[in-house]
């Protein structure tokens, strides 16, 4: 059986610490990083990987860096110039030309796809067919476009720690943004990512404390909502053509500008959900768990953001180390208003497992409604060492309609580890019926197909708790039918006759059953209650097989139960044989139903001391059986 998230797992030659998505095409994914500058012997790369397959990751392009420069802290792909996709990384030059004054963090790489002529037999053979365009393998190429420095500060130890691009949408700008780490004046550079040239720097940031996390959200056309946050304090900066304010404070965290010491929770990462609700990862003092908090932002941008919806992280993660999200429904321009959506939430956490939310956004009007924040899978171990990167691919919806013919939707998860790995996991959506009762627009949506961790539990443990209670319930029937157990089900009266002498009730031992006689004496088989000796019992049988002769004998068959007494005047048991009445005469006896109640008592009586009758096979097994009187008297019973 398939799992429910197949993964595709490999291991590359250098260490891993930032991967990106090809926004346009899912199935590529950008992995760089490496050993640094000097002599380690691991190079610095940047790898393109094919991850059409869900359970395989192949290789498709790659290119060797400097080794005598840093190794990619940052990457990001852009949309594409032409035939060639832009892709933007951080890597600080060598240590002799960052002392000097001169580091180019800032590199631009394209990767352009060539198609390779069709292939030719050889000489003296017919020609090959031509390939179609759709049948020539892509051949990936990456290559240099430029390097510059956007940074204003010297600090040899500063890098460019963040780097993130705004959501592409065709024929319109997108934006960037990068920011340092390890610098005395910290700083943050917004830039023009849509050119192959070097970029065009629209703007910059000085911020009070590290920028912890930058992210970007197109508004409406060439507008565009920027936010970052440090530790303790969210800042919000609205982007247009004629208004480029100032960074307005949306939130400071409470008890973060006491002069007592307190324990205060930290920032670790953010990004937006719509155009008033940012959604925080956040760390506890001391390691003490992790929450994640979707904050609504003031409509005016100013004034400080409330908390719509919190969720705290199970108490085995005690420090979260990224964050990626998901938008399943995005809009499909700028200005475009965001329906309703699911949002996929990706938490990777200091034990080296990822953590999956989801939450569902209705939209009232113009106001958005999130809903809880929902787990529904925990990924365990993914990497053997940190986690340095995850990433969600781009996913768009088809076009309507939706058919039966529509492929299945899937939505990857790529992460990257210091230790080499690269894994990415492949989450299975499916499409929703729409409401138009409640608004929702004719787009397809799809949300996520699979069981929360909990459900999951919960349905284990349901379908467990059957099987045992259904197995309990057999089992006890069947040793009810045997006459092993104390009846609770009563399953003699649910069985069928058949079922029970196959599972062998002939062979019972019913409650009363007396398996050494005290009235036993020598000369009569003690256990039985008959004589030993064939010759005096003639063909004497044992109670339950006479009632198993009387199913299975003629009509005119006629038996003998007796009763004996000892000389001593002690009871000794009874026994049945086959009774001809030419030999032995008339039976002279009474049947059940004519008998008064006292010798129906008596002779139950006997016959549960002698262990071949017991109360819950009650008394219609002994209607049509002829008794005689007891204390020595002869029954006679007719089969038929």
């Amino acid at each position: 059986m398939a799992p429910l998230i197949p993964i595709a797992k490999a291991t590359l030659s250098y260490p891993l610490y930032a991967c990106d998505f090809d926004p346009l095409d899912s199935t590529r994914l950008l992995v760089g990083g490496g050993g640094g500058a000097g002599r380690s012997g691991v190079g610095n790369k940047i790898t393109l990987l094919d991850t059409s397959k869900a359970s395989e990751i192949e290789e498709a392009a790659e290119i060797d860096l400097s080794r005598d420069e840093d190794n990619v802290t940052s990457l990001a792909v852009g949309q594409q110039n032409g035939n060639t996709t832009l892709v933007f990384a951080g890597v600080n030059s060598s240590p002799e030309d960052v002392a000097a004054g001169k580091n180019l963090h800032f590199r631009v790489f394209g990767i352009e796809d060539t198609t390779p002529k069709a292939k030719r037999k050889g000489k003296g053979k017919a020609k090959a067919e031509p390939e179609t365009e759709a049948q020539k393998p892509a051949v990936s190429t990456i290559t240099e476009v430029s390097r510059v420095s956007l940074f204003q500060g010297k600090d040899k130890d500063a890098y460019q720690r963040l780097l993130r691009l705004s959501r592409p949408f065709p024929n319109q700008s997108q934006l960037g943004a990068v920011a340092t780490g390890l610098e005395r004046e910290w700083e943050i550079v917004l830039f023009n990512a849509s050119t192959k040239s070097p970029p065009t720097k629209i703007g910059s940031i000085l911020p009070h404390k590290e920028a912890v996390d930058v992210d970007f959200l197109h508004s409406g056309q060439d507008e565009f909502l920027f936010a970052y946050c440090d530790v303790h304090d969210i800042y919000v900066k609205r982007i247009t053509k004629s208004d480029n304010a100032e960074p307005s404070l949306v939130y400071i965290t409470p008890g973060s500008r006491s002069t007592e010491k307190v324990t205060v929770p930290a920032f670790r990462a953010m990004r937006w959900l719509t155009k008033d609700l940012l959604l925080m990862l956040t760390n506890i003092h001391g390691n003490a768990g992790v929450v994640l908090q979707i904050l609504r932002t003031p409509p005016s941008g100013t004034g400080q953001s409330r908390i719509a919806q919190s969720a705290r992280l199970p108490s085995q993660l005690s420090k979260a180390t990224g964050l990626a999200v998901a938008n399943l429904t995005p809009p499909v321009e700028p200005s475009a208003p965001q329906d309703y959506t699911q949002f996929v939430i990706a938490v990777a956490g200091q034990d080296f497992s990822i953590s999956l939310f989801k939450v569902d956004l209705q939209v009232e009007g113009s106001v958005s409604l999130p809903s809880a924040i929902k787990p529904f899978r925990t990924l365990s171990a993914v990497h053997p060492f940190t986690i340095t990167s995850l990433n969600f691919s781009n996913f768009t919806p088809p076009t309507h309609p939706i058919t039966a013919s529509t492929p299945p939707q899937y939505l990857k998860l790529a992460s990257v580890s210091v230790n080499n790995t690269v894994v990415v996991h492949t989450l299975p959506l499916f499409p929703v019926p729409l409401s138009m009762k409640l608004g929702q627009s004719r787009t397809p949506r799809y949300v996520v197909a699979l069981p929360s961790t909990a459900a999951a539990w919960g349905m284990a443990i349901v379908v467990s708790t059957l099987a045992i209670l259904l197995g309990a319930v057999f089992i006890q029937g069947l040793l009810e039918v045997r006459g092993g157990v104390p009846v609770w089900i009563n399953a003699r009266n649910h069985v069928p006759l058949r079922l029970q002498e196959l599972v062998g009730r002939p062979y019972e031992f019913p409650s009363g059953y007396n398996s050494i006689p005290t009235s036993a004496s020598s000369g009569y088989n003690h256990h039985l209650g008959v004589p030993t000796d064939s010759s005096e019992s003639g063909s004497a049988l044992r109670l339950p097989k006479f009632f198993e002769k009387m199913k299975s004998g003629a009509p005119d068959d006629v038996y003998v139960i007796t009763h004996y007494d000892s000389p001593d005047g002690q009871d000794n048991g009874v026994k049945a044989h086959l009774h001809d009445e030419e030999m032995h005469g008339p039976h002279g006896g009474k049947t059940w139903d004519d008998m008064q109640h006292e010798q129906r008592e008596g002779w139950k009586k006997k016959l549960k001391e002698a262990g071949y009758w017991a109360e819950d096979m009650g008394e219609t097994l002994l209607k049509g059986v002829v008794f005689g009187e007891l204390a020595g008297a002869v029954g006679q019973a007719v089969g038929g």
